[in-house]
């Protein structure tokens, strides 16, 4: 049943920190199974957007709701999304098994091993081997971390964060590294993950355009900390606004299955 509130509210909602503005009058709202790409440069908020959004920063001016609320406490709102980032494997144990990694997930820890005072269970482990298997990754499951290619590593992070059966996934730069066939193998996975009614709203953010698949419906695009585009996808995603976005020219932008390459350069 959805969500009868937005996940994510925001009002001229800004961020400043050591006296420069991070973001600045942002108004988004998002909704519940909502699937969502967040474009812009390197530098421009876009990580910091999420942050905010997701109760990971705490907004220093407008009004930030969160499921609906002021939240005073922000670990509530953190407890119900899965954050799937390349970050996390540089914590995790090289050794430990895929499948032991995703359960550990359910705990918010990284890895089996750190877990001496908690008790897993066979219940635990099941609900890790079916999730792999519903995504389409279940011959990874006892493969040790180390062995997996980067692509793979990715999948096993959003089965991780899908222990929780969270409202909302962000993935943060998911591809960065890929060379250009193992990402298209992830992004190909991903299209079909998010074209699957079980999957919670999902939060790309990305600075490649072409990178925006055809299941993310609706766009933000953001320079500079403020919000230069936001809409349906098709809408938002246009020369111009990539131009204002990027400050580069965009010479062509061509369509292919549902995605969109710019050809960067000035226009003849």
């Amino acid at each position: 049943m959805p969500n009868p509130v937005p996940l994510i509210e925001m009002r001229r909602a800004g961020f400043r920190q050591q006296e420069t503005d991070i973001l600045l009058d942002i108004d988004w709202r998002v909704e519940a199974g909502e699937h969502w790409a967040i474009l812009g440069p390197n530098g421009s908020g876009k990580t910091s957007l999420m942050r905010v959004a997701c109760g990971y920063r705490w907004h220093t001016s407008g009004v930030v709701k969160r499921l609906g609320e002021e939240l005073a406490d922000l670990v509530e709102m953190r407890k119900r999304l899965g954050w799937v980032s390349g970050e996390v494997l540089a914590y995790a144990p090289p050794e430990e098994s895929a499948v032991s990694f995703v359960v550990s997930g359910r705990f918010g820890q990284m890895g089996l091993r750190a877990m001496s005072d908690r008790t897993v269970t066979e219940a635990d482990f099941s609900d890790a081997r079916k999730l792999l298997e519903a995504m389409g990754v279940g011959l990874l499951a006892e493969k040790p971390l180390r062995v997996l290619s980067q692509g793979e590593r990715q999948q096993v992070l959003v089965a991780r964060a899908r222990m929780t059966e969270p409202v909302m996934l962000v993935l943060d730069e998911p591809c960065a590294g890929m060379d250009p066939a193992a990402r298209e193998r992830f992004l190909m996975w991903l299209g079909g993950l998010m074209a699957e009614p079980s999957t919670p709203a999902v939060m790309m953010i990305t600075h490649h355009v072409e990178e925006v698949l055809p299941q993310f419906e609706r766009a933000l695009l953001i320079g500079e900390g403020r919000i230069v585009a936001v809409g349906a996808t098709g809408e938002v995603v246009t020369a111009a606004s990539l131009e204002k976005t990027y400050g580069v020219g965009v010479a062509q932008l061509v369509e292919h299955g549902g995605r969109h390459w710019p050809i960067w350069g000035e226009r003849r």
